[in-house]
């Protein structure tokens, strides 16, 4: 027994834990996440080693390794913001089953948290109208020039007007009928929802589907304005902002 004890905490000593989480995670929205659990002993394999999640109840075995082990594991955050994984914990019922050992890792893993993105009503007046309809007010990307107006960071350098740009000091672009490009900023001021989280759901929804549409968005809040553009690092910054609000 005394041997069997000896072997059993060499089991579970000298492992560490990585845990790699997406850019974009959603609440309420299921997310997968990896997580590596890593042998620092030299000469001695672990043997059916459990990592338990106890901040989402889950439950990882593994039979044996030698160096490392990789798990997959989907979880289901609650709230938007900053959450955490604290309550991580190793155990085995190596080499005997007669009792589990059992060993809390001092880890705490942080992970940000976008708000849940509800489908808003009001994006509908910029979804692509059925084949053969057509607007001539609407601004896009064919047709007739109807303006010229200062460039927009995101719109395709193909639209700049480089004629108006050499007057001036500021570059111009070209507004054209049909621009599917059109610029959206959302004015978290103006959205009138008296629910603050809904308000920041819509907003996420709005933001995710300007972007795929190909459409710069920009974010205006009571603090902040966060100019139109289409980069991915700009749409994880307008997120992150929502994520943070208030």
């Amino acid at each position: 027994m005394l041997l069997a004890g000896i072997f059993g905490k060499k089991n579970i000593s000298n492992l560490d834990m990585e845990i790699t989480f997406p850019q974009e995670i959603y609440a309420k929205r299921e997310t997968l996440i990896t997580l590596k659990i890593i042998n620092k002993k030299k000469y001695f394999p672990a043997f059916l080693i459990r990592v338990i999640l106890k901040d989402h109840k889950i439950s990882l075995l593994s039979l044996y390794f030698e160096k490392e082990k990789t798990f997959y594991f989907s979880i289901k955050p609650e709230y938007r913001g900053f959450n955490n994984l604290k309550e991580i914990y190793v155990t085995s019922v190596f080499p005997f089953n007669f009792f589990v050992r059992s060993k809390k890792l001092n880890k705490e893993f942080v992970y940000l948290v976008f708000p849940e993105p509800k489908k808003y009503y009001l994006f509908t007046h910029l979804e692509k109208k059925s084949k053969g309809e057509k607007d001539s007010e609407k601004t896009g990307s064919e047709g007739d020039l109807l303006s010229i107006k200062d460039y927009v960071e995101g719109i395709p350098i193909k639209y700049i007007h480089w004629k108006a740009t050499a007057k001036t000091d500021k570059l111009k672009m070209k507004q054209l009928s049909d621009f599917s490009s059109q610029p959206l900023v959302i004015d978290l001021t103006k959205l009138n929802i008296p629910n603050k989280e809904e308000k920041l759901s819509y907003a996420t929804y709005l933001i995710l589907e300007a972007i795929k549409k190909g459409i710069p968005v920009g974010l205006k809040t009571k603090t902040k304005f966060y100019k139109p553009n289409l980069s991915y690092k700009h749409k994880l910054t307008l997120l992150t902002e929502l994520a943070l609000y208030d």
